[in-house]
């Protein structure tokens, strides 16, 4: 082979792996930009306070002073409808809680059991949903938020109630979704600890 065709060759495999190079790497701020790496924690902040409605698989761990019960729990919320069902314990497997116009319905589809209380108050503490803290962190002032170890932390206080001083939401800063969120007694013992294992914002 002549040996300016040797040079040709060798110049356009250099092209190819500088081309493929310069690939990977524009790309890479542009994923980071998607995934919400570049949003600054007020920005972060605010898209937690416009979640309006989501889905969600949660792990609950529950605590006493005596025992700790643990629960896999589906949620659908939205500004008019509440939904929980547990998955987990087996006993427990079936029960649901629907808020929907006013009406309260309890069913546990194991035992057939059905019972809707019409005219119901929208329960105004249920600290199981994400939304439920949403609306606490936006009214109160004894709030803060915080970035720590590639999470965003958001704290809000309650001093009116010893066994639910405190609520904390861990949320990944990548994907911005929540992680987890604590709830704190006075002592500064997690009392709830809730795990989301799988969650949809704004469905």
């Amino acid at each position: 082979m002549k040996k300016w065709k040797v040079w040709i060759i060798i110049i356009l495999i250099l092209i190819l792996i500088s081309v493929i190079v310069t690939k990977i790497f524009t790309n890479k701020p542009y994923k980071n930009k998607q995934s919400g790496n570049n949003k600054s924690i007020q920005e972060i902040e605010q898209y937690i306070l416009n979640i309006k409605s989501y889905k969600a698989k949660i792990n609950v761990q529950v605590k006493s002073n005596k025992n700790e019960n643990n629960y896999i729990i589906t949620q659908e919320v939205n500004e008019n409808y509440e939904k929980q069902e547990v998955q987990e314990p087996n006993e427990l497997a079936g029960l649901q809680m629907t808020y929907s116009d006013g009406n309260l319905e309890i069913k546990n589809t194991k035992l057939n059991l059905n019972k809707i209380y019409t005219g119901y108050p929208k329960i105004s503490e249920n600290s199981l949903f994400l939304t439920e803290f949403i609306s606490i962190y936006d009214k109160v002032s004894n709030k803060q938020i915080k970035e720590l170890d590639g999470k965003i932390i958001m704290d809000v206080k309650n001093e009116k109630s010893n066994y639910n001083m405190a609520q904390r939401l861990y949320i990944n800063k990548s994907n911005l979704k929540p992680d987890k969120l604590e709830i704190i007694d006075a002592n500064n013992n997690t009392k709830v600890y809730i795990l989301y294992n799988e969650i949809e914002i704004n469905i």
